[in-house]
C-alpha cells in the first residue's frame, strides 16, 4: 500500500448549518460544497479539504484533534475573531517558527490558526 494523499480532514459537528455559517463567516473559508441531505459541508483551505459532518453527538470536543490554518496577517486574524465572538483559547504565543493561537468552532473542536515566521505555508 501506498498512501498517495491527504485529502480531507473531517470533524464532526452536532448542526451543520451553525457549523457552516462559524467556517464561512468567522473563519472566512470559501465553502466549495454543502448538503443538507448528506450532512457534509467541504471547505477549501488550500491545500487540503476541510470537511464536517453535521448530525453527529460531539462525545468529547476537539478530541485531541487540530487543524491548523495558516493566516497572512496574525494579529488581524486574532483581533477579528474576539470581535466576531468567536471562543479564543488564548492569545497568539511565538513559537519561534510560527506565532499562533487556537479558537473552538460551536461544537468545541479546536482550531489552530497560526503564520509561519519564514512567510511560507502549505
Amino acid at each position: 500500500m501506498k498512501i498517495q494523499a491527504t485529502d480531507f480532514v473531517m470533524y464532526q459537528v452536532s448542526d451543520l448549518g451553525v457549523a457552516v455559517q462559524f467556517y464561512r463567516d468567522a473563519l472566512g473559508l470559501k465553502m466549495a460544497m454543502c448538503s443538507g441531505e448528506h450532512q457534509w459541508a467541504e471547505f477549501d483551505t488550500g491545500n487540503v479539504t476541510l470537511a464536517l459532518h453535521g448530525g453527529q453527538e460531539v462525545l468529547e470536543p476537539g478530541g485531541g484533534a487540530r487543524i491548523a490554518l495558516a493566516v497572512d496577517d496574525l494579529d488581524a486574524a486574532y483581533a477579528a475573531l474576539l470581535a466576531s465572538g468567536t471562543r479564543v483559547l488564548h492569545r497568539p504565543q511565538d513559537h519561534g517558527v510560527c506565532r499562533a493561537f487556537e479558537v473552538l468552532d460551536p461544537d468545541g473542536n479546536v482550531i489552530l490558526l497560526h503564520q509561519r515566521a519564514d512567510g511560507t505555508c502549505g
